[in-house]
């Protein structure tokens, strides 16, 4: 009896050992997509509407951890001029639980849209010879430790 209960001890640490060597690894964020769109809301005269979505991919057991262990999205606002790009906003932070943040299949998303009214931040050229306004954003990830990640998102061109 003591030498079957050896056997079958030695079969699960074994069986163990191996499950251990075929866990994959946890995923270090590595990438980051940000994208930005800034349209009109024609219900509501002259609103703009805000929409981001940034994407940190990785599996979803990472996804859920990083965010687990306090890991967060943070955006800023840019306007794009020649010299120079002043920061108009931000910035804003995503926590877990936070509407918008979600840990799915293919990582961890930010998907979030709002509205503003016209000649609100967006507007970061505002005066007399104001030809336009170009806006972006830049997104980062920072885990629970500080470490970060980040992406420039595309440039929004319009009068807001």
């Amino acid at each position: 009896m003591k030498s079957v209960l050896k056997r079958l001890a030695a079969v699960v640490v074994a069986g163990v050992g191996v499950v251990s060597l075929a866990t994959a690894p946890a995923q270090a964020a590595t990438v980051i997509t940000a994208h930005l769109e800034i349209g009109f809301n024609t219900g509501v005269p002259a609103a703009r509407t805000i929409n981001l979505n940034v994407h940190v991919p990785m599996n979803e057991y990472d996804a859920n951890g990083y965010l687990i262990h306090g890991a967060r999205i943070q955006v800023r606002f840019y306007g794009s001029d020649p010299g120079s790009d002043p920061m108009i906003y931000g910035p804003i932070t995503w926590y877990r639980g936070d509407y918008g943040l979600t840990a799915g299949a293919d990582g961890i998303h930010l998907d979030y849209g709002w509205e503003v009214p016209q000649g609100s931040f967006l507007n970061e050229d505002s005066g007399f010879a104001n030809n336009g306004d170009e806006v972006y954003i830049v997104a980062k990830f920072i885990d629970g430790d500080g470490a970060t990640i980040s992406a420039t998102s595309n440039t929004e061109e319009g009068i807001y």
